[in-house]
């Protein structure tokens, strides 16, 4: 695919002020310029409409009678309003979208990335058929087109049809299939611009190398008060001190558990789920909270994978659980309690994708970069000093040196 769209990636940390100067590079847009905003959660949704009214930013909405939110942002596109939305709606793109959006002339601002590759689960014997009647394969790239003289195809694979036309289908390794965001919808924006923090370490990152999609970095610089783009080497310091603000627990006995490079992985997990080894677990974060800490349950957050919550929520910190791949919510922002139950890897089949494709992954780029997202939930956010316990020997060691080489 050509692609003739500017793309920005605003990489700056947690709290650093992107969502301002988003807002503020909004505010000195010419009327002309359009904007469609997708950020994870409600509350920024309100954000942008209240400290942008000059946008007049409109939000998709479900009416009964009148179709879905899909339905709606489609409308609001050809009346050529400005929108604010979720990620998931955004997830649901499609060609006809994409062209409205194009012929609109629209930027896009998306806070945070995006959930762009996942691999997409199918039958051997169902991916044979497919070969050899429905699709041809590009031996090169990898990517699963559907055959022009099967267009008028109806049928049990009409899904995968549609996510072939979408450019959004890829396989590797003879017969796994990968579901691709569509990448032309970011091609269907003049402008883009990403905001987040480590992209380099980030899937969106692998995803825009295997598609040869170019971008740049920007920063952001506190000008006065107010926050602003700018280039990446003219963003702003970190003000704090984080070996003053962030204290590891460091306690053999507590940490003990999580000792190996894989130990509290997926794989730890599951092989340890109907054990004694989980009840040790589960006491060490009692302990942690309830006599380490012996704070009060409003100052806990922690989290774990989701399918072993249950396994280790206890009395007096259970309500403090947050999803682990949780982002851009304040929330959270006074817990001054910090557990992070896990040791993070990429998923092994998207892993594998990428570097059959020649793309260098940074696996612990990759883990430290979703630790940072969850702990920044936190009062560290705001400056505040907080307490965490990361059983894990990978993770804690990972944290240890982010801290060591961002302190002032």
């Amino acid at each position: 695919m050509e692609f003739n769209c500017d793309v920005k990636i605003v990489d700056a940390m947690m709290g650093a002020g992107k969502s301002s100067a988003a807002i503020n590079y909004i505010k000195r847009s010419k009327d002309e310029e359009k904007f469609l905003i997708i950020t994870p959660y409600l509350r920024e949704v309100e954000r942008y409409k209240t400290e942008c009214p000059n946008k007049k930013f409109k939000q998709p909405t479900f009416s009964q009678g009148k179709g879905s939110k899909f339905a709606s942002i489609k409308t609001l596109i050809d009346r050529g309003e400005n929108i604010v939305s979720t990620h998931a709606l955004f997830q649901r793109f499609d060609n006809e979208l994409i062209d409205m959006c194009r012929a609109k002339n629209y930027t896009l601002i998306m806070d945070e990335v995006a959930n762009v590759i996942e691999e997409y689960r199918i039958t051997i014997k169902d991916f044979d058929i497919l070969k050899k009647d429905f699709v041809t394969v590009d031996e090169e790239t990898g990517m699963i087109t559907w055959r022009p003289d099967q267009s008028d195809y109806s049928g049990e694979f009409s899904e995968i049809k549609r996510l072939c036309d979408l450019g959004s289908l890829a396989y590797y390794s003879g017969s796994i299939m990968m579901w691709l965001f569509p990448i032309g919808a970011f091609n269907a924006f003049r402008k883009v611009f990403i905001l987040t923090y480590m992209f380099n370490s980030q899937l969106q990152k692998y995803y825009y190398d295997f598609h040869n999609l170019s971008y740049e970095f920007l920063g952001v610089a506190n000008l006065d008060g107010s926050y602003w783009f700018c280039p990446e080497d003219l963003k702003s310091d970190s003000t704090y001190d984080y070996k003053k603000l962030i204290h590891i627990l460091d306690s053999e006995k507590m940490n003990m558990i999580g000792d190996r490079k894989t130990d509290l992985s997926v794989a730890w997990f599951k092989r340890n789920n109907k054990n004694s080894t989980m009840k040790v677990l589960k006491n060490n974060l009692a302990n942690f909270f309830r006599h380490i800490r012996n704070d009060n349950s409003k100052d806990n957050l922690w989290t774990t994978f989701k399918e072993y919550k249950s396994a280790l929520q206890g009395g007096g910190y259970s309500r403090g659980f947050l999803e682990i791949n949780a982002r851009a919510t304040n929330d959270y922002m006074t817990r001054t309690s910090v557990a992070y139950i896990a040791n993070r890897y990429m998923n092994p089949v998207i892993k594998k994708f990428f570097e059959v494709h020649d793309i260098e992954v940074n696996e612990d780029g990759y883990a430290l970069s979703e630790m940072l997202q969850f702990i920044w939930r936190s009062a560290i956010r705001c400056g505040n000093e907080i307490w965490v316990y990361i059983p894990s020997s990978r993770m804690r060691e990972l944290l240890a040196d982010w801290i060591e080489e961002n302190s002032k």
